[in-house]
């Protein structure tokens, strides 16, 4: 009789080994933790972006308002020199009233008046205690000084989009305004809440030529001033564009 099958029959693979098991699931793994970080690094840069805008629009709707009941900002006093009286006798004559305040710490340095942070490239710092101190009623810190002389009458602003939650870092989670009552070399400035930095081009804002500019290797003070440059986004050469942590 015929033999029309005269070989063994192999028996079929019918799974995957144990170690190919394990390196579908670490490529997986990896797959799944480059994505997540992308996730997470969109949404930190979208919500800093929307607390950046949110402080920016409160302040000028508060000089807005205050300008209606106490006329041109060009008329209000400022006292020259740096000091905490002239700080606070401004933010109470003109602002406080049209501000909504969690905390007025005044020029206060104690309990959580303090403030304590980080610049960009890590160097530890405080407000001293010529920077008048407020909450809004959302959390957010910020702190005010005026400076003036015969030439210029300016406000400066310190604004913590999250209050003193992590990071307290510049260029992360603090951002820095300017707001000019009088500049006779650039009168185009008056009146006007703008960002630390915004007379510079791009270019000069990413590098770091300037101890200011955003850049990771100087203080960050004029990172504000490039994410409006960049029409309110925060694109890749930003300092900490891929960043995975969420400011909450």
């Amino acid at each position: 009789m015929f033999k029309f099958f005269n070989h063994k029959i192999k028996p079929h693979k019918l799974g995957n080994t144990l170690s190919e098991t394990l390196i579908a699931l670490t490529i997986v793994g990896v797959v799944f933790t480059i994505a997540m970080g992308t996730i997470v690094a969109d949404i930190n840069r979208n919500q800093t972006v929307e607390r950046l805008k949110k402080v920016y629009a409160s302040l000028a709707d508060t000089f807005n308002k205050s300008s209606t009941l106490n006329g041109s900002p060009k008329y209000w006093y400022i006292s020259d020199g740096l000091n905490s009286e002239n700080s606070y006798e401004f933010f109470n004559s003109y602002l406080k009233n049209f501000l909504v305040l969690l905390r007025d710490c005044k020029t206060s340095t104690q309990d959580d008046c303090n403030y304590v942070f980080k610049e960009l490239d890590g160097t530890e710092k405080s407000l001293n205690n010529s920077w008048v101190r407020f909450y809004l009623n959302d959390g957010t810190f910020m702190a005010l000084q005026t400076n003036g002389n015969d030439k210029y009458k300016v406000i400066y602003f310190y604004a913590d989009i999250n209050g003193k939650k992590r990071l307290n870092v510049v260029a992360r989670d603090i951002f820095i305004f300017e707001y000019w009552i009088e500049n006779s070399e650039h009168p185009e400035y008056e009146g006007r809440l703008l960002p630390f930095g915004h007379e510079y081009s791009r270019d000069q804002l990413i590098s770091a030529s300037n101890k200011n500019n955003c850049n990771v290797k100087t203080n960050g003070n004029y990172c504000a001033a490039l994410i409006m440059n960049d029409n309110w986004q925060i694109i890749n050469d930003y300092p900490w564009a891929h960043a995975r942590y969420v400011v909450k």
